[in-house]
């Protein structure tokens, strides 16, 4: 299962934004998801199919990258809390020096939550970051052994 945002912020594994001209691309090495966020003034899709990443569009005020998204499905959780296909969140990410990046990310499911929920990281810049590896648990490719069974 996919680690949506913020979770995937969370763990200790690389990441990496790549700014195109009408696009950001933010790739993840755990747990290898990506997402492509449109950043020309495309709207949300009218009615999105409900997916792990959900859609999301970005705009940018002044320094802040906005990330507006919605149309996840109900099949995760946010650190253990259940949330409904009714899932809204918004990221900024600011560049708050040559190397840091300020996040925040404000969740909202009224079907879930009674105000808004608001997460805050700090991540620190890796410039001499050439590439994202890839990351595969192959211990873990046979579901089989977790049980004794053959």
């Amino acid at each position: 299962m996919p680690l949506i945002p913020p979770q995937s912020w969370g763990v200790p594994y690389q990441f990496q934004i790549v700014q195109g001209a009408n696009y950001v691309v933010i790739l993840h090495e755990y747990p290898e998801t990506f997402r492509i966020i449109p950043t020309d003034g495309t709207p949300h899709q009218v009615d999105p199919d409900p997916s792990w990443m959900g859609d999301s569009v970005g705009r940018w005020e002044g320094d802040t990258l906005v990330v507006d998204t919605v149309g996840f499905n109900a099949k995760t959780e946010l650190q253990g809390y259940r949330h409904t296909e009714s899932l809204h969140m918004i990221e900024k990410f600011r560049r708050t020096d040559y190397e840091t990046i300020a996040y925040e990310a404000t969740i909202e499911d009224p079907n879930v939550f009674e105000k808004p929920w608001v997460i805050t990281r700090t991540f620190a810049l890796r410039p001499d970051l050439k590439r994202i590896d890839e990351f595969i648990c192959e211990n873990n490719r046979d579901y089989r052994t977790l049980f004794g069974s053959k």
